[in-house]
């Protein structure tokens, strides 16, 4: 089924302004009908605006002394040594790191010294 052209075309696009954008404007097809008795606007009361600040140069920086970088480079790497201290415990428990393999050597070698394993030092200091 074929549609009847219509027999007006529509109003072509006009530039305008919206805000600080330049942008087409497209008037509608038909023209709306203004009403008969149109309401009478309300004179706007004008606003005082003091007028804006003179542009200020941005704040003084200074430049920090080297001190200061190494005292933050100082505190941070603290700071992970702290981390990683408490954590190395989780770690080497999770990845069987605190199970030794070879205990049974190590049990071996400080039963034929003589020497428990707590008491390795003392002994070895007051036997010489």
């Amino acid at each position: 089924m074929a549609f009847p052209k219509d027999p007006t075309p529509p109003p072509p696009p006009v530039i305008g302004k919206i805000g600080p954008y330049t942008v087409f404007l497209t008037p509608p097809s038909t023209p709306s009908p203004k009403p008969a008795n149109p309401i009478p606007e309300t004179p706007k009361k004008a606003v005082f605006q003091p007028p804006l600040p003179p542009v200020q140069p941005p704040p003084a920086q200074f430049i920090k002394p080297a001190e200061d970088r190494l005292e933050f480079l100082r505190n941070a790497v603290a700071k992970f040594q702290k981390a990683h201290s408490s954590l190395d415990h989780y770690v080497a428990n999770w990845l069987g790191l605190n199970h030794s393999k070879y205990q049974w050597a190590l049990d071996d070698y400080y039963e034929s010294k003589g020497v428990e394993k707590g008491d390795s030092k003392t002994k070895e200091v007051s036997s010489a």
